[in-house]
């Protein structure tokens, strides 16, 4: 089972922890995260975690639990690494379409970046008791994530009367799958993408998303 009582939003256990106590934290996630993906779930043992990050075995255990639950926290350290954003972030502004933009730009970073599709295929590939579990860790903290950011601004602009729109979760959802179709999944496939398409993608979006449910 996920170990669901370790991790409690996007920090990590290192909130109150001591300075040494959470350096000794960020070695042991930056090790699992190299050995997840060069190994991938199943294959990753704790031992060869251990052996990069210096440590004993027992303090891996008493932080995450398990493997499982250390998989739970490298995922969600390595999304607020790639995807930074949160509600107070300087990227949400009173004018939706330069917040759109702007969001959009930063989603951009992340889905061209390597490590983001290795966690990805790592989450997708496992076949053992725990892919259920595993999938359900990088849902929740990789595009359910993302997608709650959105959606928490678009229900701030709804309530101020900018944005027209019965359900802001599934407008969230849209708004990005359209920033990443078609290039995205070209690229997930091993296809050539287009130089310039997935900025043409995000603007595209931008207008589309504009036109349909900003009230002018």
């Amino acid at each position: 089972m996920m170990n669901n009582t370790r991790m409690r939003d996007d920090s990590t256990v290192a909130i109150g922890l001591t300075p040494k106590g959470q350096e000794r934290q960020r070695k042991i996630l930056e090790a699992a995260r190299d050995v997840f993906l060069e190994q991938g779930f199943e294959r990753a043992s704790i031992h060869q975690i251990m052996q990069r990050a210096g440590g004993s075995i027992s303090t891996l255990y008493r932080l995450y639990g398990n493997k499982l639950g250390l998989f739970e926290a490298m995922i969600m350290q390595s999304t607020s690494d790639l995807f930074p954003i949160t509600d107070e972030s300087d990227i949400w502004t009173d004018n939706v379409e330069e917040s759109l933009l702007q969001f959009g730009q930063v989603l951009l970073e992340v889905l061209g970046q390597t490590e983001a599709r290795s966690i990805r295929r790592i989450a997708l590939s496992v076949s053992s008791a725990d892919s259920e579990a595993i999938r359900k860790v990088f849902y929740e903290q990789g595009p359910r994530r993302v997608q709650r950011l959105l959606a928490a601004y678009l229900t701030r602009q709804k309530l101020l009367g900018k944005v027209n729109v019965v359900d802001v979760d599934i407008a969230s959802a849209q708004f990005i799958e359209m920033v990443k179709s078609p290039w995205y999944h070209k690229a997930e496939f091993g296809f050539p993408i287009e130089s310039g398409e997935p900025e043409r993608s995000l603007q595209q979006a931008v207008v589309m998303f504009m036109q349909g449910v900003v009230v002018n």
